[in-house]
């Protein structure tokens, strides 16, 4: 019998998936500000991507990149 480990969260492989909630989060994060989604919401989104699949070393740069661009500027 195979018990899941508790606390464990299991990643997934779905390659396709992952590709376009990148495309959909870069975008998204690529238009003018509005109030109803901000920086932080977006970059939760993103590390749940993170968290949740298999990434590949692209997808890896792909969102690295899109939380480059959420980073809190300091002028």
């Amino acid at each position: 019998m195979n018990a899941k480990k508790p606390g464990c969260t299991r990643r997934v492989r779905a390659a396709p998936v992952v590709d376009a909630e990148l495309e959909h989060l870069n975008w998204a994060t690529q238009q003018p500000a509005q109030r109803l989604f901000d920086a932080a919401y977006w970059r939760r989104r993103v590390l749940a991507v993170k968290g949740r699949f298999e990434l590949t070393e692209r997808q890896l740069m792909q969102l690295e990149k899109i939380l480059r661009r959420l980073a809190p500027t300091t002028e």
